[in-house]
């Protein structure tokens, strides 16, 4: 799994490439923890180029927006592919965190630049 950072607006956006998987936990949660040491309140998930993510994953998510609450802060997920979005579905993971089909959309949704 490859992660690249982008600070747009009030988010940080983790564009994933690759599949989110136990295997990649450490990977993930390093990017993860980078954002929100240096403030990010809005965790946008760009899932575009996942193809695969399996259990461990959807625990890892639902951890994250946990997380984020404490801070009032948001995790919102952008673009999954089919399959990632069936299987989010079926996990009741969406009901946990928004999901938009456009960036903008997504950084529209929180507008609120504190620090944790």
């Amino acid at each position: 799994m490859e992660v690249k950072a982008r600070l747009v607006l009030n988010a940080t956006i983790l564009d994933l490439i690759g599949e989110l998987t136990y295997a990649n936990r450490t990977t993930f949660k390093a990017a993860v923890e980078r954002a929100k040491q240096g403030g990010c309140r809005h965790l946008v998930l760009n899932m575009e180029q996942v193809r695969f993510l399996d259990s461990s994953a959807l625990g890892m998510l639902a951890l994250l927006v946990q997380s984020f609450k404490v801070c009032q802060g948001r995790v919102s997920l952008l673009k999954p592919q089919s399959y990632v979005r069936e299987i989010m579905t079926l996990a009741n993971i969406h009901k946990m965190m928004p999901l938009y089909e456009s960036e903008e959309e997504a950084l529209a949704s929180h507008s609120v630049p504190a620090t944790c």
